[in-house]
């Protein structure tokens, strides 16, 4: 999987209902009671830092159309992940794909109060993880501003690569690693 980020990870289905279990942290899908959740560490100037597309302040308005909008999302394209930590949501890890370039993209936040203590990679991880082995994708790329040193980290603790940089977006990219395509 990703250099450096060797964890056990557990999951159970391919669909809305599909659960991912790390040592620390559970995903699932979003449910209807995670509106306060969202709100609270949603609503933060700095976690919307290099986050243009969430409104600050974050209102509890916003806070019910997110979790709408991603339970109501399709699954098999828009899948949106809740990161929970001792019952409750403190962030997201999400991809869009694309099935027919057999790409996806890869977004992820987590509440400020737990940066600086790897959950934003393991969560990252175990969706990576899961993405591979139940998805048909040659590979899986993320993007984050160039000022976002927090971010590119987690990315390279994924064992993704970066693109040569250019203006102020980087991307990165990770390939189906080699003994998964030779599964298929």
């Amino acid at each position: 999987m990703a250099s450096g980020v060797h964890q056990p990870m557990a999951w159970t289905g391919v669909d809305r209902d599909t659960e991912l279990r790390t040592a620390r942290l559970w995903l699932r899908g979003f449910r209807h009671d995670d509106v306060d959740d969202a709100l609270a560490y949603r609503d933060d100037r700095e976690f919307a830092r290099y986050l243009p597309h969430i409104p600050q302040p974050f209102t509890r308005a916003d806070a019910d159309a997110f979790v709408a909008r991603n339970i109501d999302e399709p699954w098999a394209t828009l899948p949106t992940f809740a990161v929970v930590l001792a019952d409750h949501v403190v962030g997201t890890v999400n991809l869009e794909i694309d099935p027919v370039h057999g790409v996806a993209m890869l977004g992820y936040g987590l509440a400020r109060a737990h940066w600086g203590r790897g959950l934003a990679t393991e969560a990252a991880a175990a969706v990576v993880a899961w993405t591979f082995a139940t998805h048909e994708l040659i590979a899986i790329w993320a993007s984050t501003h160039a000022d976002n040193l927090r971010s590119q980290r987690v990315l390279a603790k994924l064992g993704m690569t970066p693109d040569p940089a250019t203006g102020t977006e980087r991307r990165y990219w990770l390939r189906r690693p080699a003994a998964s395509r030779a599964a298929r």
